[in-house]
């Protein structure tokens, strides 16, 4: 007989709060889809590394690998966010506080995200060398905890 593991956990009280005020939403969960957006945060944040891509290139992989890394976190806990205005900063606050991320590098997390979303939205504003190697340490940072949170997630 083999024994079938699930890496659910069970939502804490703030994600009920979140889920009960409409900002996010129960998910159908299964692991291939936990491990996905897991695989998905690693190789953002190491493709992120790579030179030949530019600088606001980079910059986009490696918020994308911790976003990816959030949404999991929260996905871990049977819920995603429900799509409404600021869903992708309310998200990777919340997976970084799962994570239990001090909050100086949650901030700075959050602070990036803000300058792409700027940059989404047409801002011209350069993104600086020092900007995305700081974004890569705070990517691998973030995967470092979530290991030490969620051990059985990188099995």
């Amino acid at each position: 007989m083999t024994a079938t593991t699930t890496l659910q956990r069970e939502p804490p009280a703030e994600l009920q709060v979140l889920l009960w005020s409409g900002q996010l939403r129960r998910a159908t969960y299964n692991e291939f889809s936990a491990l996905k957006l897991l695989s998905n945060a690693v190789c953002c944040v190491h493709n992120a590394r790579t030179p030949d891509f530019s600088m606001v290139g980079r910059f986009f992989m490696a918020n994308e690998g911790i976003h990816s890394l959030c949404l999991g976190v929260l996905y871990l806990h049977g819920m995603l966010p429900a799509g409404l205005v600021g869903h992708r900063s309310m998200a990777m606050q919340v997976g970084c506080e799962l994570m239990y991320l001090p909050h100086p590098i949650t901030d700075q997390i959050l602070y990036a995200n803000t300058h792409r979303e700027l940059i989404s939205y047409g801002s011209t504003e350069p993104v600086a060398d020092e900007e995305v190697e700081g974004l890569i340490a705070l990517g691998d940072k973030a995967i470092e905890q979530a290991r030490y949170v969620f051990p059985d997630w990188f099995l």
